[in-house]
């Protein structure tokens, strides 16, 4: 019996280690797995409104910090964020730099309010990249972000794709903004403004225009906000406005200033209203974006100023102005059209290339109640240069595919619902549910008409390489590609590994060849190729270069055994 209290004091002692353990374990698993509040499976969210909600500035800036590690901290920011509530956790990559942050989202329980405009991936894309932004402003040291979506089911409402994955870097999303992003948290006045930029932005494209250029009649300007805005004000100081019907090429005559229907862009260029040169001695133009609620009532302005330097014409980068992306195209006016931009929106989901295609055949339309329901086969390509061919880089075979549209009072139409069928077993059911029995037949089989939709998508391919002065092989199908013959492990470590967090080598090629980028308007081409070095060994060089040939960037990796080792 004298032994029983130490015996109970050891089991004491145990059980008291056990349970620290556990607290520590489940500190961690919460630490680095911040759960949202309130994100129940059985509760449904309007995500139009989360969509549309504002920040509040003094919320968010309570969370700044000069360091990653803390995710609790991260966590919390990113809940008090728009989609914070479809947070399902986050994970931390803080080992080794560049600091990256990984954001897992859960949208099964996305709903949609028809009466609201309709919500697809690229809405999610702006927010993601908004929250991106705010937390490479507020926690100093984040160099890169994922946010994935990680239910398998999830977004068919809203039209998302069920791997949705979306990455950013700070050094990218750096490049539009002139002060460190940093700067823009020094104080909450500071940062109150620089909030306010992100409801209203810009989109201007390219960064550097001349009038040798003929994809392009000038810099591209488009407004984006958050609420109704009925009409957009711009007016140019020293260039002239134009509009382009980019389908038949026709374009407006310049004038100073111009109304336009919100969704609609403008082009600024160089000359003057009479088509000569303007000879204004300034190096720079101003253009004044004023934008104006249905009511005419003013909202907002800014400002888009362009220097010119030795006859290049180049944005100057300032908050709320998104540099190198192509504003929103206008809306459809027919049902091929609105058919085609349906195809080229969803396909966005894909890994981009240097121009976006679509082939589609409608087989029959039903039209009721100012909707219209076109039964069709799509695909969609994106094209990219490969090894001097432009090529089809991402995209999707024959998809049978459901698309309903709302015809809008102007003539346009607006995409309400898109319905793909099922993958797998289920695939012939939801193909007899989706489509009357007239067209079965035809839907089962559509695969065997993969060659005429990827003939439409080479003839637009085609199109837009004619467009930039180029002449080139365009093929769809694959181009043929040889790998590096290095040890196996050591090309695992180069390609997989060291390509993970280094986006100048994930911009590079996998094989020996090239790859070419559009990177704000300048064109990039990326090369890898093998050789030896003095002493025998392989050699794998990565490299950027311009069109003229100068080097931007060049990384060499000496082979020894299985590691790459660089060479300085």
């Amino acid at each position: 019996m004298s032994k029983m209290p130490g015996l109970l004091a050891g089991k004491r002692s145990i059980i008291i280690i056990v349970g620290a353990l556990c607290v520590l374990i489940l500190g961690g698993i919460f630490l680095t797995n911040v759960i949202s509040a309130g994100n129940k499976d059985d509760d449904r969210h309007d995500i139009n409104n989360i969509l549309l909600s504002g920040y509040n500035p003094s919320d968010l800036f309570a969370y700044k910090s000069q360091y990653i590690g803390d995710a609790s901290n991260i966590g919390n920011l990113l809940s008090k964020l728009p989609l914070g509530d479809y947070k399902k956790g986050i994970s931390l990559a803080t080992d080794d730099k560049p600091y990256g942050l990984i954001v897992n989202y859960d949208f099964s329980n996305v709903d949609i309010n028809a009466n609201q405009v309709d919500i697809n991936a690229n809405q999610i894309e702006t927010v993601f990249r908004d929250n991106a932004l705010i937390v490479f402003t507020l926690i100093k040291n984040v160099d890169h972000i994922f946010f994935n979506n990680v239910d398998n089911t999830a977004g068919n409402a809203a039209g998302l794709n069920k791997q949705l994955k979306y990455q950013y870097t700070r050094t990218e999303v750096q490049q539009s903004y002139q002060q460190d992003l940093w700067e823009y948290s020094r104080d909450i006045n500071v940062f109150s403004d620089f909030l306010k930029n992100l409801a209203f932005k810009l989109w201007v494209y390219p960064e550097q225009y001349t009038l040798a250029m003929s994809s392009t009649p000038g810099i591209r300007i488009a407004v984006e906000y958050q609420n109704p805005v009925g009409k957009v004000r711009y007016a140019a100081d020293n260039g002239v406005l134009l509009t382009w019907e980019t389908s038949t090429g026709q374009l407006s005559k310049g004038t100073k200033t111009i109304d336009l229907p919100y969704g609609s862009s403008v082009y600024w260029s160089p000359v003057s209203e009479h088509g000569q040169m303007n000879d204004s001695q300034s190096n720079k133009d101003k253009v004044t974006v004023t934008i104006f609620d249905p009511q005419e009532k003013k909202i907002d302005e800014k400002y888009v100023t362009i220097m010119c330097d030795d006859s290049i014409y180049k944005i100057q980068p300032t908050p709320g102005i998104v540099i190198g992306v192509p504003a929103l195209a206008s809306e459809p006016r027919n049902i091929e059209q609105a058919v085609s931009a349906a195809i080229k929106d969803q396909g966005k989901v894909y890994l981009d290339g240097e121009c976006i295609t679509e082939g589609h055949v409608i087989l029959d339309t039903e039209e009721r109640d100012g909707t219209v329901k076109a039964y069709t086969v799509a695909s969609v390509g994106w094209f990219g240069f490969e090894n001097g061919i432009l090529t089809k880089i991402s995209g999707s075979g024959a998809i049978p595919t459901v698309m309903t549209f709302a015809r809008n009072e102007n003539g346009t139409y607006s995409l309400l619902e898109y319905k793909e069928p099922m993958d797998g077993a289920g695939y012939p059911d939801s193909i007899k549910k989706m489509f009357p029995a007239k067209l079965h037949d035809q839907v089962l089989i559509s695969q065997e008409g993969y060659a005429d939709l990827a003939r439409q998508q080479e003839k637009q391919a085609l199109a837009y390489l004619t467009s930039i002065g180029r002449t080139a092989k365009v093929s769809a199908g694959h181009v043929e590609k040889k790998l590096v013959d290095i040890n196996v492990e050591a090309s695992n470590k180069l390609f997989s590994e060291f390509t993970k967090y280094n986006s100048f080598l994930n911009s590079c090629p996998y094989w020996i060849g090239t790859r070419e980028q559009i990177e704000n308007g300048v064109r990039y081409i990326y090369e890898t190729f093998q050789s030896k070095t003095s002493d025998g060994y392989d050699l794998i060089t990565f490299k950027k270069t311009r069109e003229d040939g100068t080097v931007v960037q060049e990384y060499n990796y000496k082979i020894i055994g299985t590691e790459p080792q660089i060479i300085e």
